[in-house]
């Protein structure tokens, strides 16, 4: 049967001009197989019918394909190594018709150095077998896990557990690609990534693995498969900013690149923000190798040289502080040409400078900050400013003098006004009450507080003992994981697959990506979790150890279905185990990220 468009009048004859019943594009439906690195065409005839009557009018017509799939010329389709199903269109004159056209993507690769040229013919050959003592263990990417489409090639590891050759198999509905290499580790080239990921939009991609040895090939083993979603979501024009605590140094990728990342800041600069404009940078640090206590410095970019300028050098020790936040663009100012920003001060409270200058500014921050239960004995710190500029969270802890470290915390909100030339902040809302129990143990101390790009969520870091014990952070103490909830607080749920289950991985520093994606939202964080086997304890640089970690942390994101999160009522997990983010120094300890908009876009 043909696919065709019913018209409402009918006509005769020829020509684009021509009006028809009906225009019909055959075949209706065909199937084409496409090789990694291949092409495939397709010749297509249009009909137009009058009455019953069919009359080929294929050289009045243009045939249109997606062009994420392929290109038209004139009555022939070719398509790329892009699996999926998409329409092939015909217009003549004011009038349509469409078909169907399936692709279904193939390929096999070798890889790795050692493999045999008949690896695929071994695996062929091989009867299924199951012996403990054989059977791999893919170690990455986590099952269940979510990538945006643009993430770069993934390297897929696993553990070989005595076998010596390997065949990876990597299949969604309109792919099937088989990998052969005697690596425990495989990278597909940018191209075939590229390719499988994008038939598998919207999709999952189930991984297989099976092992054997060379020297005895008659049988093979098969490691539990895993599976990946790949999400429609492509994360551009952003940048993930991050502090290199073992070198003293903050970071910046921009997304997606794989290349080595750039220094943006050394002299042992710390604790980090990024305006969310991208052009403003707020770090502090200890001066003189001295931390007996922390400055604070302002960096603004110059788009002109583009480059970086410490425009307020903490090395000056003007601003006794830590952590910082900067106002949106459009609020209160109406460009980027000023800004505001909020600074943890020295004594463990909440101060407002200009980023620019480092003068301070007037406001009643410093006051409000420290009302709420326990009032005047507490301390506020880690502030972040909302995308509308309207509302600011932070840690509210009932102890005071603390601007690093912090115990026995909640999570606050204030609103924000600017009006007749004032700075004025309303009085704190607790939103989280503490504590909150959880199988891996009672969590009371929240911390980090990051808003979602819409305003619409808060995540933030819980642990069960105060942050920053300088002792192992992986269980029994004490314990970092991420939740969420929502600006008034109506419900704080523990983001479990994103954590990792029930134990605690020392996740800390969530920011969310910046803009809008249709799947889901986006956080970049900081955990000790392994990567695969490129980042364990038993490998890990010492000098990751020797500041305060059981291993080096790595940063990575994780997806938060926007679906899960739309309901009425409190919602269901809606996270994703997490995705490592290419590009990383995998001896250095990445903590702090901050992904916003890349300055040199600006």
């Amino acid at each position: 049967m043909l696919s065709s468009v019913a018209c409402s009048h009918h006509g005769s004859g020829g020509g684009a001009d021509a009006s028809y019943g009906a225009i019909e594009v055959d075949p209706p439906q065909a199937t084409l197989t496409v090789a990694l690195g291949g092409s495939a065409m397709q010749d297509y005839q249009v009909f137009g019918t009058v009455d019953g009557r069919r009359t080929d009018i294929t050289s009045d017509c243009g045939l249109a394909i997606d062009p994420a799939f392929g290109s038209t010329l004139g009555a022939t389709v070719t398509v790329g190594p892009h699996g999926g199903k998409t329409a092939v269109t015909a217009t003549c004159g004011g009038q349509t018709g469409t078909a169907e056209l399936i692709v279904n993507l193939t390929g096999s690769v070798t890889t790795g150095s050692g493999t045999p040229s008949n690896a695929a013919m071994l695996f062929g050959a091989a009867t299924a077998g199951t012996d403990p003592t054989h059977t791999p263990t893919l170690q990455y990417p986590l099952d269940g896990a979510i990538s945006p489409l643009n993430l770069p090639p993934i390297e897929i590891q696993w553990a070989a557990n005595n076998d010596d050759l390997f065949h990876l198999a990597l299949t969604s509905t309109f792919a099937t690609i088989d990998v052969y290499t005697s690596d425990v580790q495989s990278t597909l080239a940018s191209a075939d990534w590229a390719a499988i990921a994008g038939t598998a939009a919207g999709d999952h991609l189930q991984i297989t693995l099976e092992g054997l040895v060379q020297a005895a090939p008659a049988t093979k083993y098969a490691a539990p498969p895993i599976t990946l979603g790949i999400s429609h979501d492509t994360i551009d024009q952003s940048a993930i900013y991050w502090w290199a605590s073992s070198q003293g140094s903050i970071m910046s990728q921009v997304f997606g690149a794989t290349g080595a990342p750039t220094q943006v800041e050394g002299n042992c600069t710390a604790c980090h923000s990024l305006s969310r404009a991208g052009t403003r940078l707020g770090y502090s640090r200890c001066v003189n190798n001295n931390c007996g206590a922390e400055y604070v410095g302002f960096l603004k970019y110059d788009p002109v040289a583009m480059q970086w300028n410490e425009i307020v050098n903490a090395d000056n020790e003007a601003i006794a502080g830590t952590y910082t936040t900067f106002s949106p663009v459009g609020n209160p100012f109406p460009d980027d040409s000023a800004s505001v920003a909020i600074v943890t001060i020295g004594g463990g409270n909440l101060e407002l400078f200009d980023p620019d200058t480092g003068a301070p500014i007037v406001s009643n921050i410093g006051t409000v900050a420290l009302h709420g239960p326990g009032s005047p004995a507490r301390s506020a710190l880690m502030p972040d400013w909302s995308a509308d500029g309207s509302t600011v969270v932070f840690a509210s802890t009932p102890h005071t003098g603390q601007t690093v470290d912090i115990t026995d915390s909640t999570i606050a909100t204030m609103t924000y006004q600017y009006s007749g030339g004032m700075h004025v902040f309303g009085e704190p809302s607790f939103i989280v009450a503490n504590p909150i129990t959880l199988p891996g143990g009672s969590y009371e101390n929240f911390f980090f507080p990051s808003f979602s790009p819409d305003g619409k969520f808060v995540v933030f870091d819980a642990a069960r003992a105060g942050w920053r014990d300088l002792t192992a952070h992986q269980a029994p103490t004490p314990g970092q994981r991420l939740m969420l909830t929502n600006p008034t607080g109506a419900w704080a749920i523990d983001l479990t697959s994103l954590n990792g289950g029930t134990s605690d991985s020392d996740i800390t520093w969530p920011h969310w990506a910046p803009g809008n994606t249709s799947d889901y939202y986006w956080i970049v964080f900081s955990s000790e979790r392994n990567y695969g086997h490129e980042v364990t304890a038993a490998n890990t640089n010492a000098t990751c150890v020797a500041n305060g970690v059981n291993q080096c942390k790595q940063i990575w994101i994780s997806a938060l279905s926007k679906a899960a999160l739309s309901g009425s009522g409190t919602p269901t997990d809606p996270s994703a185990p997490p995705m490592w983010v290419p590009g990383q120094d995998t001896q250095a300890d990445n903590i702090s990220p901050y992904w916003t908009v890349p300055a040199s876009i600006q």
